[in-house]
């Protein structure tokens, strides 16, 4: 297994995302620690959202490291960004008719591999999915897990400091665009327990 350090977070207290000048201080570790990228990889995937039962439900899946993330992969030739992050959800989660709400930034970050360092971008976007929409778990990318949260576990339960950025301003456009309220996304000092887990069968 590759050995990749994705910003992990240790369970804490706190699901507070850490200060920008923190943010950038482990980036700057991280980058002398490993040096010079000799390849880079570019990725996509999406935080996903439904509305059920009159609140709003974000969608995590647990990747091959045990922590609780969002779907991804790598982008094939001829996609779009966006059409990658579609492509990977599906293939990971069985999840379709999502629509595209947001365009919400990238992160980046480096590990090691036999052939060398690797610095690894990955965009990703927010969708809303269907009414009602299910996960079924195929065991793509070694994902065997998932679970929809309720909202305001969302930051307790990411496993990724580096996607706090992006899960902030996805929390502001699902506020903006449901006419929801702040109070009703804020975060909970307690580490959640998924609402549903899927586990797929081996």
């Amino acid at each position: 297994m590759q050995n990749e350090t994705h910003n992990f977070r240790k369970p804490s207290n706190s699901s507070r995302p850490g200060r920008r000048g923190d943010r950038r201080a482990d980036r700057g570790r991280r980058r002398r620690h490993f040096g010079r990228p000799s390849l880079q990889e570019l990725s996509a995937g999406g935080i996903i959202y439904r509305k059920q039962n009159n609140h709003v439900e974000i969608f995590f899946i647990k990747d091959p490291y045990g922590r609780w993330t969002f779907p991804k992969g790598h982008q094939e030739a001829g996609e779009s960004l966006a059409e990658t992050a579609v492509r990977e959800i599906r293939e990971e989660t069985n999840l379709t008719g999502l629509r595209l709400v947001a365009p919400l930034g990238r992160t980046s970050f480096r590990f090691k591999r036999e052939e060398g360092i690797i610095e690894k971008t990955v965009y990703l976007f927010l969708f809303e999915a269907p009414l009602g929409a299910t996960a079924k778990l195929t065991g793509e990318g070694a994902i065997w897990e998932g679970a929809w949260l309720n909202v305001h576990k969302a930051f307790s339960a990411s496993g990724y400091r580096n996607l706090d950025r992006l899960l902030a301003k996805a929390m502001r456009v699902i506020t903006t665009h449901e006419g929801l309220k702040p109070e009703d996304m804020s975060q909970q000092h307690r580490r959640p327990r998924p609402n549903q887990v899927l586990r797929r069968k081996r």
